[in-house]
C-alpha cells in the first residue's frame, strides 16, 4: 500500500487556521479534538468548526 502524502497548508494567521491546521497535521477529527478539550453536548463538533471558522473563540482556559 502506498501512502500519498500531500503538504498542508496554513491558510492565515487567525487562531481558528491554526486549530484547524494542527488538527489536520496530526491526523484528528473535529469529534477526536472536542473531547480532547472536555467539549459536552450534542453539538460539540459544531462549536469546533466555529472555532476554526472564527465564528466563535475558546476560552482562555481550554487551550
Amino acid at each position: 500500500m502506498r501512502l500519498i502524502y500531500t503538504k498542508l497548508k496554513l491558510k492565515d494567521l487567525s487562531q481558528g487556521s491554526r486549530i484547524a491546521f494542527a488538527r489536520q497535521f496530526r491526523l484528528m477529527t473535529q469529534d477526536n479534538i472536542s473531547d480532547k478539550l472536555g467539549l459536552t453536548g450534542e453539538c460539540k463538533r459544531r462549536t469546533m468548526a466555529r472555532y476554526e471558522e472564527g465564528e466563535r473563540n475558546p476560552e482562555d482556559d481550554r487551550f
